[in-house]
């Protein structure tokens, strides 16, 4: 009995430890409990205020980083949709797809926003860029129609006179000369846009002068004699060789017939067809590349006048303005 009482109990020294240590840890998270997040945490996130957040976006945009400043002008919509500058923030997202060329996105971008402020100050100027926006997609009809509702409920709107002239020039890209030059006429000489609308005016006319092949026509003038259709399409050589081919085949054909070598006489009738045949063909697709070549001409001479730029922003409250660059 003496000798179990006077035993040492190896163990104890090691539950002294534990019990220390868990106390310590009870104390730390009491007095823990007590701190505040920020201070306990000195890697909390950084908090930006809906002013630097759209700044930024604005930022990326003026260095032409369209589709990173589509993210913060996001991100600003998804943290602030409430603050005053959403609309603005959301009317900019349409232009960076408009400016990265992504027609389709801006159009949907566009559409989004007149769902989303139908009573927003921005609503015409949305329009507008609905309206450029299906003008790149090819619609043209479609952007008119935008075009038109401006003219006829913002009489007053300094874009009308915008409006007119991209009316006009929509028509002149499609060769609808009359149309174009009805349509810039309605430009007045105080607008700002008078002296380009004039300048577009000039080249409706020089235009509307400039003459199409008919390629029904050319095939016919290539049937009736081979070379005339290449002719009448400005190809002379073209012509030349057309003509005295086939001409230099049909009179191997008849002089083989004429001299009783009938197989020869066959065979050289073939090729004397195949090079007619190919005379007529090649006169109608050269007539079409000439109306081609053309129209890539006039678009040349268009597109300088279609260009348009936005304003860059340089504070959080951002105004549309439109601008042409030539």
């Amino acid at each position: 009995m003496t000798q179990r009482s006077g035993c040492i109990h190896p163990g104890r020294p090691h539950h002294v430890f534990v019990g220390l240590l868990l106390l310590t840890v009870a104390v730390t998270m009491f007095l823990g409990s007590g701190i505040p997040a920020q201070a306990r945490s000195p890697l909390h996130p950084m908090e930006f205020s809906p002013e630097q957040v759209l700044e930024f976006a604005h930022h990326l945009f003026s260095e032409q980083e369209y589709f990173r400043a589509i993210g913060e002008y996001q991100r600003f919509l998804f943290l602030y949709p409430d603050n005053p500058q959403a609309q603005n923030a959301a009317l900019r997202i349409v232009q960076c797809y408009y400016r990265g060329k992504r027609w389709h996105q801006a159009l949907e971008a566009v559409n989004a926003f007149l769902g989303g402020y139908p009573q927003s100050s921005l609503h015409w100027e949305a329009r507008f860029l609905k309206a450029r926006t299906l003008g790149e997609l090819g619609r043209g009809e479609e952007a008119r129609k935008e075009y038109g509702a401006i003219i006829e409920d913002q009489p007053g709107s300094p874009l009308v006179a915008e409006a007119w002239y991209l009316i006009g020039l929509s028509y002149a890209k499609e060769g609808r000369w009359l149309e174009a030059d009805q349509a810039l006429s309605q430009v007045g000489s105080e607008e700002l846009f008078y002296a380009r609308a004039k300048k577009v005016q000039q080249i409706v006319a020089e235009e509307s002068e400039a003459k199409r092949k008919d390629p029904s026509l050319a095939g016919f003038l290539a049937a009736l004699l081979p070379g005339a259709g290449h002719l009448y399409s400005d190809r002379p050589r073209d012509a030349a060789i057309a003509f005295v081919f086939t001409g230099a085949f049909a009179w191997a054909t008849y002089e083989a017939f004429n001299q009783d070598h009938e197989g020869l006489g066959v065979g050289l009738a073939v090729v004397t067809a195949a090079f007619y045949g190919g005379n007529i063909y090649s006169a109608v697709n050269v007539a079409h590349k000439y109306n081609d070549r053309e129209e890539r001409r006039q678009q040349e001479r268009l597109a300088p006048y279609g260009k348009i730029s936005f304003d860059q922003p340089r504070a959080p409250s951002v105004s549309l303005s439109l601008k042409f660059s030539f």
